[in-house]
């Protein structure tokens, strides 16, 4: 580290405090509660059921851009248990989010049944997103209020 990053700073700390006044923005932006936040995106989550399928819904907003067709998979690693989900389409691409100069990038899980009960905040460590050969790593959020 040079003398000057000493005194006043460096650049790796000016960006962990965009990111996380960005984070910030983001939060207060919506009127839901995320589950987990990475360094740069939040992890909104939801279920659905269609037809006896359940299916994890995540919204990731943030600067998470994602383009594949290969799909993508989730480990929820949580008290005395890890889940591997799979995404339920191969092809994925973000969507652009203004004025948040990020990207919304919607991912469906196929989840069992059983298991639905066991992703709750106070059951849930950590998420892990993996895409192509990237692992996207999310913690729970700590709501203060």
């Amino acid at each position: 580290m040079g003398v000057f990053a000493k005194l006043f700073g460096g650049k790796k700390n000016e960006d962990n405090i965009a990111n996380d006044n960005y984070i910030e923005t983001i939060i207060k932006s919506s009127v839901n509660v995320p589950l987990a936040l990475s360094t740069d995106s939040v992890m909104y989550v939801g279920y659905n059921e269609l037809g006896g399928y359940y299916y994890l819904q995540t919204f990731i907003v943030g600067r998470l851009k994602v383009k594949t067709k290969t799909g993508a998979k989730l480990e929820v690693v949580g008290n005395n248990y890890s889940l591997n989900l799979n995404s339920d389409m191969p092809e994925l691409e973000s969507e652009p989010a203004h004025p948040l100069e990020g990207y919304v990038t919607k991912i469906d899980f196929e989840i069992d049944k059983n298991d639905v009960d066991k992703i709750k905040r106070s059951n849930v460590k950590t998420l892990s997103l993996f895409i192509k050969k990237e692992k996207h790593v999310f913690s729970i959020y700590e709501n203060e209020e």
